[in-house]
């Protein structure tokens, strides 16, 4: 009996060679170092939005949006989350979708054992700017309205006067449903989106085009796809449970303990989860390409 040949695009192997370029080829991490910094001015700029002179700027809007009292001591803090979110999904659309395509770039010329140049990869980002920017843009605004969706249906739902969900009660479905329900929406979607930005920056196709590839590779790897998404965001849930919990984390703790957790997600969400996620299904789509033909 003839032993099967081992997947050569097997996850653990895209992990391994995934590993190997980052461990040889730091300048990998560049683009996502770049990125947590930007991140981290941002939170910087929401903390000081209640003090002058930032509060003529941001007191406006959260006065009409939220209320007088978030531009006051501890509740600036309650608010904190929310527009850290908000700030980082303009962030990543704005500068996160060019510093992707410059990482992909980089592991490109790593798998075909050229010299990474960042500014040559900078320039091969920046030339296809608005199809990166249009992909990040239509991935992020899918999750952010798709995660608004799901929140007005179970509200609606349960004040209705229904008492259950699958046996679920409306506690632990605002609760910890709404994380899990949101945990899964971010890791089917972006293992949807995923390859978008490899077939724009390596396969050199127009952004429809890169979008219906990037499903039909998603389709083609779907478990694999999977895995090399969500394995890293694990990572990310104990941070997601605290910053639900930011009354608590107040109360309990000094208030300041919310901007800490918040820099330390964004810590682990540049250069553990964005840095992985980037890298493996980067070489998944490099190995396929090799073995198979992706263009």
């Amino acid at each position: 009996m003839k032993s099967k040949k081992s997947d050569p695009l097997s996850t653990g192997k895209v992990y391994a060679a995934a590993i190997g370029y980052l461990r040889k080829n730091s300048a990998i991490f560049i683009p996502f170092f770049i990125f947590f910094i930007f991140d981290f001015i941002s939170l910087a700029v929401l903390y000081l939005a209640p003090r002058m002179p930032l509060k003529l700027l941001f007191g406006p809007p959260i006065r009409t949006f939220w209320g007088e009292e978030f531009l006051h001591y501890p509740m600036n803090f309650l608010l904190l989350s929310q527009l850290s979110s908000l700030s980082r999904m303009v962030i990543g659309v704005v500068f996160g979708s060019l510093l992707t395509g410059m990482a992909v770039a980089m592991i490109s010329d790593v798998y075909n054992k050229k010299q990474i140049h960042l500014k040559d990869s900078f320039k091969a980002s920046l030339k296809r700017y608005f199809d990166l920017f249009a992909i990040v843009l239509i991935f992020t605004l899918l999750f952010y309205f798709l995660q608004k969706f799901a929140v007005w249906g179970l509200v609606k739902y349960f004040v209705s006067g229904r008492q259950r969900l699958f046996f679920v009660g409306a506690k632990l479905w605002l609760g910890p449903g709404l994380l899990c329900l949101n945990f899964i929406l971010a890791a089917f979607i972006q293992a949807a989106f995923v390859y978008a930005i490899p077939f724009i920056i390596i396969g050199k196709n127009k952004l429809f085009k890169s979008m219906i590839k990037s499903f039909g590779l998603f389709g083609k790897f779907f478990i694999r796809t999977l895995i090399l998404v969500s394995l890293p965001m694990f990572v990310y849930i104990p941070i997601s449970i605290l910053q639900s919990k930011s009354s608590i984390l107040i109360t309990k703790f000094f208030p300041e303990s919310v901007l800490l957790l918040l820099i330390l997600g964004s810590l682990i969400s540049s250069l553990v989860i964005d840095l992985l996620v980037t890298v493996s299904t980067t070489c998944l789509y490099l190995m396929n390409e090799e073995k198979i033909g992706t263009k």
